[in-house]
């Protein structure tokens, strides 16, 4: 990962990838995202068309080397969140490997967190 003193890099990613979500949730389920104000969020989406009270959020996490990471999460309607991956700035989702080093997974974000949708609206 690159060093990064600013989430700029996390924030322009995050545009391309939270329009490319509600396209996928609108296409597959009919459900809309709205951007919504969340503290702590770097973003924050809510569904609509759902029953529960769904957010997608990205938050990042400052690392001891400097580095910053993103978690990709669902926040359900009891205020538990739900991770579905973590992010590089170029949004590559990541997996912690053997020695703490974060390697890259195969799955993509939106795969990821479609799976997370689909497990709660179920």
């Amino acid at each position: 990962m690159k060093e990064i003193t600013s989430s700029e890099h996390f924030t322009s990613g995050a545009e391309s990838f939270f329009t490319d979500m509600a396209a996928l949730l609108s296409d597959r389920d009919g459900v809309q995202l709205s951007s919504v104000s969340s503290p702590q969020s770097v973003a924050c989406y809510q569904a609509k068309g759902v029953a529960s009270n769904l957010q997608l959020r990205l938050v990042l996490i400052p690392l001891s080397n400097g580095c910053l990471l993103g978690r990709l999460s669902w926040l359900d309607w009891r205020g538990i969140d739900h991770v579905c991956c973590y992010v590089n700035e170029a949004f590559d989702c990541l997996v912690m490997a053997s020695a703490g080093i974060w390697k890259k997974q195969i799955e993509s974000a939106e795969t990821l967190c479609l799976k997370g949708f689909e497990a709660l609206v179920k």
